[in-house]
């Protein structure tokens, strides 16, 4: 039985990990967000061009970098998800404010 108790502690220790390591990511991912919210309101339209532009080639970089790393469907799909909509949110309001 001892033995079990150890298992059982050691996976208890793993959920702990996770969810603390989950909830850094989670607090970075909203910051980022609500930076995102209230910077880009703020951008003109060159900057916003010159934003996408440099997040683009930002983008691509780290993909080349991941290439040879084997990562689930779910990362690549969360990655592009993002990455769709910011470049989207940046091009739609680059023509309501000059």
């Amino acid at each position: 039985m001892d033995i079990a108790n150890d298992v059982l502690a050691m996976m208890a220790g793993l959920v702990t990990a996770n969810t603390k390591t989950m909830s850094v990511l989670g607090a970075r991912a909203m910051v980022l967000g609500k930076f995102l919210d209230a910077a880009l309101p703020q951008l003109t339209t060159l900057q916003r061009v010159e934003v996408a532009r440099s997040f683009r080639q930002g983008i691509e970089d780290a993909m080349s970098h991941m290439d040879d790393i084997a990562l689930p469907a779910e990362y690549h799909s969360a990655l592009l998800e993002r990455t769709n909509s910011i470049l989207a949110e940046l091009d739609r309001e680059s023509f309501t404010r000059e």
